[in-house]
């Protein structure tokens, strides 16, 4: 055979035979496929009812808009039949009486344009017999009326799907007569924009998940992906009521999601200016420079970003732990902190805050702000860095050297911060204790070497802390203690080490015995009674008795 020269797209007539496979045919989808086609026609109110007839209950759909001149089209798959403004306007695609496809179906309909009211009876195998279908004509007011059985299932659903069809639906729906109550798509939003054939409200706040509805298709809300704009304290995201906007369109034939084209795409630009120009109405914002940038790009004009960041927080070695920190200050006169790891940031915090002359003056690095010139032109703490001598050996302790000197006091320790930019300086600042540990190293918080200035440096209860955001990191092995329960066990080890350490070996062992007995027996203790116990080697002597009366009662 000859290869031919042209070729047409074409539809097979053979398609018709497989209608009943195109379509979901569930409650939800039929109500929805029959009242967007009431909508279309111009309907001002859709009715829902059930009707007794036949030994059968029957659900019956009838609006009063344009009716259908010609009954040939409503089996004419892909044939929609509305005039050319619905058809310029909405793109009906002829499928919408299809979602009945397999199902007993009759229709009474009549015209405004003109003509005889008319009725036929479609049996379920008709849909795709291609045979013929009588017409009959009839008494019917004007519009169109579609009865069909009403399932076993249906019936205890029907009342809450016409609810759910209604609420967004910009034609009025009636319930067994009763108006169901309607929703405006866009409430709650902070403000609404108006444009394009679409109203754009936009809302401040957790926005709803990619999967959840974005878009209302006229009574029909589908998920849409949609630009969301993130602020530091301000999260904006927007929902689209359709008004008019025949470029935007549904996937057929199941109206689940919207048709990735060039209308929508235009759309999600329009959301993004949308969004911005509503932050540059409100005077400040704490956009990115990135997006700062997207911003001018789109045509709107932006102040830099409001000049606050949050004030600096040591690290910490398990992320549960980390401490709030002091929130959103001024940027004037900030100095940026670059992170050092834990045990370096800790030991450092410690030192600063007893030295006192950068408190209140450090924050946090945010890169989301630079290029902004406020935030570029901030000086920075570029290394920090532990000068230790012992026995006249002067030793470093940074990011890089691990110096490996054994536990106990020192000869000499200070604290030497590098500041870089405007102000560049070095500051030496005596340092009461620093913490020699490295966790990608070291498997047991107890290899972490604790140097300090002098026995009088630091109290035990401060070491402990000190320990914990340094050294702790729960493991989230399955097999592992709860992360309260490894906590704990930590506490209970760092309290023995760090009183050891500052008070001697008698010390860590009272202290050992009272963690002991606070953690396993001090809740046995009856009110008003306390124990005496004697503890050796050999022997427990253990009495119970009342508690002495405070003096004076």
């Amino acid at each position: 055979m000859p290869l031919p020269t042209v070729i047409h797209s074409q539809v097979d007539p053979a398609a018709i035979t497989k209608v009943t496979r195109l379509f979901n045919n569930t409650l939800d989808s039929i109500l929805t496929e029959l009242i967007q086609n009431a909508r279309r026609a111009g309907a001002t109110t859709i009715d829902l009812d059930v009707a007794e007839a036949e030994d059968r209950q029957w659900l019956i759909v009838a609006d009063d808009g344009a009716g259908i001149a010609d009954p040939a089209v409503i089996l004419a798959l892909g044939r929609s039949g509305w005039d050319g403004d619905i058809a310029a306007r909405e793109d009906p695609a002829g499928m919408g009486v299809f979602s009945l496809a397999g199902r007993h179906v009759e229709i009474r309909s009549r015209s405004r344009a003109g003509g005889e009211a008319w009725r036929v009876s479609i049996a379920p195998g008709d849909w795709e017999s291609g045979g013929p279908i009588p017409v009959y004509r009839c008494d019917h007011r004007f519009g169109t009326e579609i009865r069909l059985p009403l399932e076993d299932d249906w019936a205890k659903s029907l009342e809450a799907s016409a609810s759910t069809a209604a609420r967004y639906c910009p034609t009025p729906i009636r319930f067994k007569g009763a108006p169901l109550s309607r929703s405006d798509w866009l409430a709650e939003a902070v403000v609404i924009v108006e444009t394009d054939g679409v109203r754009i409200g936009l809302y401040n706040g957790a926005r709803s998940t990619h999967y959840q509805p974005r878009i209302n298709f006229h009574g029909l809300t589908v998920p849409c992906t949609l630009p969301s704009i993130d602020e530091k304290d301000r999260s904006w995201w927007a929902r689209i009521d359709i008004v008019d906007a025949p470029a935007l369109q549904l996937v057929l034939p199941a109206r689940k999601e919207m048709v990735e084209n060039a209308a929508l795409e235009t759309l999600r630009e329009t959301v993004r200016k949308a969004i911005y120009g509503h932050i540059a109405s409100l005077g400040s914002h704490r956009l990115s420079f990135a997006q700062w940038t997207e911003a001018r790009n789109l045509g709107i004009d932006l102040p830099e970003a409001t000049a606050l960041l949050r004030g600096w927080t040591p690290a910490t070695a398990d992320l549960n732990s980390g401490d709030v920190g002091p929130g959103l200050i001024p940027a004037e006169n900030l100095v940026l902190m670059q992170q050092f790891g834990a045990p370096l940031e800790q030991c450092a915090a410690f030192a600063l805050a007893r030295d006192g002359r950068l408190e209140g003056s450090l924050a946090d690095p945010d890169n989301a702000m630079a290029g902004y010139g406020w935030y570029d032109a901030l000086p920075r703490i570029t290394a920090l860095k532990f000068e230790i001598e012992r026995d006249g050996a002067t030793h470093v302790f940074d990011s890089d050297i691990l110096p490996g000197l054994e536990s106990g006091t020192l000869d000499r320790l200070d604290l030497m911060v590098e500041i870089s930019g405007a102000r560049s300086e070095t500051l030496t600042v005596p340092a009461p204790v620093v913490i020699e540990y490295d966790e990608a190293h070291h498997w047991n918080f107890e290899e972490a070497n604790i140097l300090l200035a002098s026995p009088d440096a630091i109290s035990p209860d401060e070491l402990v802390d000190l320990l914990e955001a340094s050294c702790f990191c729960a493991s989230d092995d399955r097999e592992a203690d709860s992360w309260e329960t490894q906590n704990d066990r930590f506490l209970l080890d760092a309290r023995e080490m760090a009183t050891r350490l500052l008070l001697g070996d008698d010390a860590a062992l009272v202290e050992r015995l009272r963690a002991i007995i606070v953690y396993r027996a001090q809740w046995f203790v009856p009110e008003g009674r306390q124990f005496s116990v004697i503890i050796g080697r050999s022997a427990i002597d253990v009495r119970i008795e009342p508690v002495p009366a405070s003096p004076g009662y």
